[in-house]
């Protein structure tokens, strides 16, 4: 898997949900980032800027435990901080609401505090594996389990205190606690919170994260775009439609491949998100572009989506012509058109119908096709970053 915190779910990437859940919280006076190295905190530190916290960040770099990162963090924390929240950006659906819960018992009873869940399948331990072979296990009780998560809270005295002692690798900040014999609370967790670690995860994440968005409106908004394009047909040019070369011996005339199809796409995708259209981006004057393949178009388009905030949700799409029979290549067209687009094949819809014989379209004349693109997400600002 790809860097797991600056992974996309939802339209944006892991870390940047995390941001957002942090300044939706309101419970945190600065932050300090742990980055793996230079080039992620490059990232980072872009999509910090992107947010536009109201609150200082400062940055650092990580070591090779996990205590070594998270002592290289405290390092970093004003002198004046009396009180400590670690995450894992790794869990991007933390909510505010479980932030505050955690900061108001950390406040409440003064000790360490994580945010956990309770175990509900039935656990057994086993000294080896028992796979391959045979084993006896011991059943565990699960109503005496739980499952640590992040964010846990202290005392800035405490986790110091805690991994000064340190002598052993741990896997949470609690264990560290528990082992120079401090007690600990736990928070149970409003709303799923799991860490991404394999592939299968991202599409439970997006689940989650779509469903909080779609529970805070004043987040994410849905926006419909149109698109129109039209192309004159001239015999002996290759015709491309939906990224697909067709068998006809009449062409799109265009400057790039005329591809009246994906070209009717971008420009609802550029219109939902209230950005110029194609033309704006590749002007029919640059040399430079010429021929260029209408799935690069897409890709910027999809790009500037991104740029702005918004995702691309699904297309629909008409294409208008005589000639020749589009129905063949329809089901590759949605193949390529979701690979470029990053959708699924069922996200797109791609329809053909003539013009009965009616006007220059009708003559075979040319090829137009209609568009009609949705997007959510929060609309940035073009000068934003």
């Amino acid at each position: 898997m790809e860097d797991k915190v600056l992974v996309e779910i939802g339209g944006k990437p892991a870390f940047a949900h995390v941001l957002q859940a942090f300044q939706s919280s309101g419970t945190q006076d600065g932050l300090v980032i742990v980055a793996r190295d230079d080039r992620q905190r490059k990232e980072l530190s872009r999509l910090v800027r992107k947010t536009k916290l109201s609150i200082p960040v400062f940055y650092t770099l990580g070591g090779r435990e996990r205590q070594d990162s998270v002592r290289a963090g405290l390092d970093m924390i004003p002198s004046s901080t009396r009180w400590i929240t670690i995450h894992d950006c790794a869990r991007p659906a933390v909510s505010p609401a479980a932030l505050q819960a955690v900061r108001k018992t950390l406040l409440t009873l003064q000790c360490a505090v994580s945010l956990a869940h309770r175990v509900v399948d039935t656990i057994r331990s086993f000294d080896q594996p028992p796979v391959g072979s045979a084993r006896r296990g011991c059943l565990l009780n699960r109503d005496r389990l739980w499952a640590m998560e992040t964010p846990q809270a202290f005392p800035r005295e405490l986790i110091e205190r805690a991994h000064e002692a340190l002598k052993t690798p741990v896997t949470d900040d609690l264990a560290a606690v528990e082992a120079i014999g401090e007690p600990v609370a736990l928070v149970e967790s409003p709303t799923p919170n799991p860490k991404l670690t394999r592939p299968a995860d991202l599409a439970l994440l997006e689940s989650i994260l779509n469903q909080n968005a779609m529970k805070d409106p004043t987040t994410q908004e849905i926006r419909v775009g149109f698109g129109y394009d039209i192309h004159r047909l001239q015999k002996g040019l290759p015709l491309v439609l939906g990224g697909i070369r067709l068998q006809s011996e009449w062409g799109l005339v265009g400057h790039s491949d005329a591809d009246v199809l994906s070209h009717a796409i971008a420009d609802a995708i550029l219109g939902a998100c209230g950005l110029p259209d194609i033309g704006h981006y590749f002007p029919n004057t640059d040399p430079g572009i010429a021929g260029i393949s209408s799935q690069e178009i897409l890709r910027r388009a999809r790009h500037e989506a991104k740029q702005a905030g918004m995702r691309l949700v699904n297309v629909d799409a008409t294409l208008i012509a005589e000639k020749p029979k589009i129905a063949p290549y329809i089901g590759r067209m949605k193949q390529l058109l979701a690979q470029t687009l990053k959708l699924q094949p069922t996200d797109i819809g791609i329809k053909a119908t003539t013009q009965e014989q009616i006007g220059a379209l009708g003559q075979g004349a040319g090829m137009a096709a209609h568009a009609v693109a949705t997007v959510r997400g929060s609309r940035q600002s073009e000068n934003q970053e």
